[in-house]
């Protein structure tokens, strides 16, 4: 479960430099501003989700006894 969440944040970071990369080629300021806030945005979820991966620590199965 923690690999997923680390997952979802490296895609949101993803999705986020695709946002500011694209946000640098368009012309209009408010769809600029637009992309700017989204990379924000997904940048926020991505500190969630490590966030969330951190509080999740796995099971340390019993080991046998000899």
């Amino acid at each position: 479960m923690t690999f997923s969440k680390l997952d979802k944040a490296k895609d949101y970071r993803r999705q986020a430099q695709e946002a500011r990369h694209t946000a640098r080629w368009i012309s209009l300021r408010d769809v600029r501003h637009q992309l700017l806030e989204t990379a924000r945005h997904l940048e926020a979820l991505a500190e969630i989700e490590e966030q969330e991966a951190l509080k999740i620590t796995p099971l340390e199965m019993p080991k046998p006894k000899p």
